[in-house]
């Protein structure tokens, strides 16, 4: 891959990171991604096999709603926060 190439790909990767970043500060959301997980990343770090039983946490109230994130704009993606709930 030639670097000006690369160079391109590298310019158009910060330019959605920055305009990711615009859009959650525009609608009055600040979220740091580092302390949040989206249910099957959160899965596998702690070692959970099915992705349905986070999601009856969600439902049940284990996981307490301050302690999740829903992006409309972004396909309904559900955010956890990084920690052990059970």
């Amino acid at each position: 891959m030639s670097s000006t190439k690369t160079d391109d790909i590298l310019n158009q990767a910060k330019e959605l990171i920055e305009n990711a970043k615009n859009f959650l500060i525009s609608e009055g959301r600040v979220v740091e991604l580092s302390d949040w997980l989206t249910i099957k990343n959160y899965c596998k770090k702690y070692g959970i096999a099915d992705e349905s039983l986070v999601t009856n946490w969600i439902r049940r109230g284990v996981i307490k709603e301050e302690d999740i994130r829903v992006f409309p704009e972004f396909n309904n993606i559900r955010l956890v926060r990084d920690k052990k709930y059970k």
